[in-house]
């Protein structure tokens, strides 16, 4: 179980070495990607004087994803230190004071737990989150799908010629953006 007990950290610190999965860090049914099977998390959980709590640590994971040029499912493999600081969420200290907030240097490297638990699970989500890359492909040479016919240039080549690509109803378009035939207004 990813849900640890502050006040149950021993001083020399906890040693956690988990197999993770979807539920466990608040993965299932996510629509972006999915936690493949065999991550792991190895951790040490320490404990300071003023109820801080120290994660630092090893996230392995491989992540299930859609490659955006050829819609081909991919493998993205996650492996991430973890050096993470987590302070006690204060009562009478509300999420709806969002208006006009300053953040401080501390504020930006520390999060929070709150019941005197913290849920490890919510932290690898975070950091899973974080790992995703922007640009989601399979590799650098994918070729991705021929915009004429479809097919996946990948696994078979088309016969398509490169001038055809684009659908031909917003030919008119490339025209008036100046990238296709020149046609005058005024001009000799």
């Amino acid at each position: 179980m990813l849900i640890i007990d502050v006040n149950k950290i021993p001083e020399q610190g906890l040693s956690v070495k988990e197999s993770l999965l979807p539920a466990d860090v608040h993965v299932a049914g996510e629509e972006g990607f999915s936690l493949l099977p065999g991550g792991s998390l190895d951790a040490l959980i320490e404990r300071g004087d003023d109820e801080t709590v120290h994660v630092r640590g090893r996230l392995a994971a491989s992540l299930g994803l859609e490659c955006g040029r050829c819609l081909e499912a991919f493998a993205f493999p996650v492996k991430q230190d973890l050096d993470l600081f987590y302070l006690p969420h204060r009562a009478g200290v509300g999420a709806e004071e969002e208006d006009e907030v300053e953040l401080s240097d501390r504020d930006m490297v520390v999060a929070y737990y709150g019941e005197g638990r913290l849920d490890l699970g919510e932290v690898l989500r975070e950091q899973l989150f974080l790992a995703i890359p922007m640009k989601r492909v399979c590799g650098e040479a994918c070729l991705g799908l021929c915009p004429t016919c479809g097919r996946n240039r990948n696994q078979t080549p088309c016969s398509c010629a490169p001038g055809q690509e684009g659908d031909p109803r917003l030919l008119p378009l490339k025209d008036l953006l100046g990238k296709g035939p020149k046609q005058g207004f005024g001009t000799d």
